[in-house]
């Protein structure tokens, strides 16, 4: 939360547990009665100012595109504990989590779009699975370049699956309005997506032309020449 709210946006997550969360202030800092019980004073502020120019440049790395946020967070996230610039971090990280908890609980507005976005992300991995079937071979996982081969064929399956009904969606928006059949309100349009599954045949369709093939798939059902019959005897 620390990196990306430096990055110039804000991480919201669907944070498991929220009832076991607890906010997070500087030692000393007051806090209301109502909230003591659930309130941990053990942000340490000068641990926050020490490592504020190192952080600011890992920051700056990052939005100018020198390294990823997935470099940036392997090298600084938990296999570098006890480091001064990851212990600020965390004490940072937790100031943020608890802005983010603040607002969760007692923006109705905001927790609604949070689940509404998230719930749009979801319908994403849904069709990602449905896509998906069996598992990845051993000797694929083995090997970096294969397991990004993959993931790349499903993101671009998933993404021509959502083009296909944007496009399909698109057109009967504009015959509705064409018609004037009904309004079309922003507020219902907001509540759909291109990943519904209905409309999409996933296995594809087989056709087996068996008639070609039928006097070797069950020869005996052909008739016999009497010529032949004939020759036989």
């Amino acid at each position: 939360m620390a990196l990306a709210r430096g990055a110039g946006f804000d991480l919201c997550p669907r944070l498991a547990h929220l009832r076991d969360r607890r906010l997070h202030v500087p030692a000393g800092h007051a806090v209301p009665e109502l909230l003591r019980d659930v309130t941990d004073g053990d942000v340490r502020v000068k641990a926050i100012e020490a490592i504020w120019d190192e952080f600011v440049r890992v920051v700056a790395s990052v939005c100018s595109g020198r390294c990823t946020a997935v470099q940036a967070l392997s090298r600084f996230g938990s296999d570098a504990r006890g480091q001064p610039l990851y212990d600020g971090g965390v004490h940072l990280g937790r100031l943020f989590r608890s802005i983010f908890l603040i607002d969760y609980f007692t923006t109705p507005a905001f927790r609604r779009e949070l689940h509404h976005a998230l719930n749009r992300g979801e319908a994403v991995h849904t069709v990602q699975r449905a896509i998906h079937q069996g598992k990845i071979a051993l000797e694929l996982a083995r090997q970096p370049h294969s397991l990004v081969a993959v993931s790349s064929a499903l993101t671009l399956l998933t993404n021509a699956v959502m083009a296909w009904n944007t496009m399909h969606m698109q057109r009967a928006l504009e015959t509705i309005e064409r018609l004037g059949q009904a309004p079309v309100i922003a507020e219902h349009m907001r509540r759909i997506a291109p990943t519904a599954l209905e409309g999409i045949n996933l296995r594809g369709t087989f056709d087996f032309p068996v008639a070609e093939y039928v006097s070797r798939l069950m020869p005996s059902t052909i008739a016999v020449p009497v010529s032949a019959l004939a020759g036989a005897r």
